[in-house]
């Protein structure tokens, strides 16, 4: 197997990691939320995780566009990837630079929604399977 190939199924097989963090990171902070919990460590790093996978992903596809075949849907995709990056940053970063006592579990889940929402549209956006 060659790089290229061994990249492709390293970036296909992440979106699973990065449905699985981007899920438990809105439903942890959706449910904290709904119960008035303040912004905690577990929310923080949930965040962490599902942002940190999806910048993984979009360096890994950022490489891919060079070693693979180029075609026109792909520009769906990496417009919805980044979008969903930037989202899921926006949510992060607002929390980090919030007083203490502003900083907010619904941002996050917030953010993680917007952030699923375009990741799902950026799979859709190739046709490809999220599961």
């Amino acid at each position: 197997m060659d790089f290229a190939n061994i990249l492709f199924h390293a970036h296909s097989g992440l979106r699973y990691l990065v449905l699985l963090a981007g899920t438990l990171a809105f439903l942890y902070t959706l449910t904290a939320a709904l119960r008035s919990r303040p912004w905690d460590t577990a929310g923080r790093v949930l965040m962490s995780v599902f942002v940190g996978a999806l910048d993984l992903q979009i360096l890994l596809g950022v490489i891919l566009i060079f070693v693979w075949p180029f075609y026109p849907s792909l520009w769906g995709h990496l417009t919805m990837m980044v979008l969903a990056a930037a989202a899921a940053h926006v949510a992060s970063i607002a929390n980090r630079r919030r007083p203490v006592e502003r900083r907010s579990q619904m941002t996050a889940a917030l953010g993680a929604a917007g952030a699923m929402i375009l990741v799902i549209g950026g799979i859709a956006a190739i046709q490809r399977s999220i599961l």
